[in-house]
Order: C-alpha cells, then structure tokens, then sequence
C-alpha cells in the first residue's frame, strides 16, 4: 500500500511538469511513442494505428486449469468522502491464469524463469494461424506441418522471429480444458526452420489435454509461450506485431500477461 506523504509528493512534483513533458506523458498515455528528432517530439504508432487487446479480463468466473485455485479480489480499502485516502484490493490467483505467459521454468528443470525472458522477444512479428474449421470438428485437433504449409502458400513465409499464435475458436464461456492444440513436430519446425520466438493459441493450453510435447518442445529450446489469447480472428493472419506484457516475478514460472498486437 503507497504511503500517503509519499503519495502527496508525487503529487506535487506532477504539477510542476513543463508544458514539453506534460505533453509528452499525454502522448505515451494515448498509446504513442515519442522520439526525438532535430530537437522534436515525434509522435509514431502502428502502420494503421490500431491497437487490439488480446487479453481477456482475469474475474473470479474465468475458467481455470482443473486443479488451479480461482482468481480472488478483496477490497483493503476505498476512496472516502471527497476523495480522501485510496482504494486498494489484494489480489490472489496462480501463476497460469487467464492470458498468460508460460516461461521455460513451467516445464524445464534448469529453463530460464519469466524475469529473465529477453525484452527483445517480448515483442515481435505476429503470425494467427486458424484451425478452427476442423477444431468445430474434433475439439482435439493438431495444427501441423501441413497446416504451415498450407497457411504459407496463402499468406506467404512465416517470419523469422515471429510469436505464431493458434486460434481455435475456443471461448472461456463453453470451452473447457478439452480443446485443440499444438503437434510437437509443428513447434519443432516453428523452432527450428522458422525461428520463431514464441507460440500462443486462445486455448487454455498449448497441448491438447493429457499431452506435454508442444510444452516441451517450445519451453525446452528456452523460448516462450502465451495462453489463452483473446480477439485473433480481429488481426490480420500476417503483418502484425505483438507487445506480450509479461511479468517480472523473481522466480517465476510465468503469469498473467497484457497482450496487444499492433496492427
């Protein structure tokens, strides 16, 4: 909980902002970057200026892993009259909640935990490969290397350093831990021909239940992976680019993440 003097504080150095830097936090607030050039402020954004979440709302009604305690929220204090003091809530869940990051350390004895994910690879080309028509068929169905094969001859070559995520039609309101996920020899491939950073889907899990290969096989070459993604069918397959918010736990195995791709 912030200590009120030094909240005071902080306070009161904001308004004392120059008029440069108080546009500038406006500017990265609104979701801009600014650099500068010749002594100016240059404001830059995507290509198209959109910015999609691909991060579902964490709430004590999202599903969890069968076995993983649910999301908790107390309230440790509120706002009182006239906006004295401040609200606050304590907040409990397990590491693999909601959308999430899986770090090496999740499936590999000596992997790399979450804080030491290298920040280059927490932002890269986001390549949204569907399987979701046989998916509707088979709720544990494969993207294979066929399916690469395939997504490339329509959408052309999966760039090197490119998080590929899996959409499957899964949703948190029907979906249970049943579902489509990805074939170990496929996340070798991304690995090894593409060189591809990380793998997501917006299941609960890359594997299809009862299965560990596609955890191993990405967590094992010290990359990463993201869960339960949100909003894929609203980005292109190719061209975007995805900011993985991951967390910086000292030790951890992964954690909630906010997940936005640039489009």
């Amino acid at each position: 909980m912030c200590d009120d003097e030094i909240v005071r504080h902080a306070h009161a150095e904001a308004r004392r902002l120059s008029r440069r830097d108080a546009l500038r936090a406006t500017a990265v607030a609104s979701g801009l970057v600014l650099t500068g050039v010749g002594g100016a402020a240059v404001a830059s954004a995507s290509p198209s200026g959109r910015v999609v979440d691909l991060t579902h709302a964490l709430s004590p009604n999202f599903p969890m892993w069968p076995g993983n305690p649910p999301f908790t929220a107390v309230q440790t204090s509120t706002v009182g009259p006239r906006n004295s003091g401040y609200a606050t809530r304590w907040l409990g869940f397990a590491e693999h909640s909601g959308t999430h990051v899986d770090a090496p350390a999740h499936k590999i004895g000596n992997g790399i935990t979450v804080d030491r994910i290298a920040p280059a690879n927490l932002v890269a080309p986001l390549v949204v490969i569907s399987i979701a028509g046989k998916a509707r068929r088979n709720p544990r169905a494969l993207l294979t290397e066929r399916d690469i094969a395939d997504f490339e001859n329509r959408h052309g070559r999966i760039p090197r350093g490119s998080l590929v995520a899996l959409h499957t039609g899964w949703q948190p309101s029907t979906g249970g831990p049943d579902a489509a996920g990805f074939d170990p020899d496929a996340v070798r491939m991304l690995i090894v021909e593409r060189a591809v950073v990380a793998i997501g889907t917006d299941t609960m899990s890359v594997d299809i239940r009862d299965a560990v290969g596609a955890h191993a096989a990405i967590l094992g070459s010290g990359r990463y992976a993201v869960e339960t993604l949100a909003n894929l069918t609203s980005v292109p397959p190719l061209g975007a680019r995805v900011v993985v918010g991951a967390p910086k736990f000292a030790g951890g195995t992964g954690g909630p993440a906010r997940v936005l791709a640039l489009t």
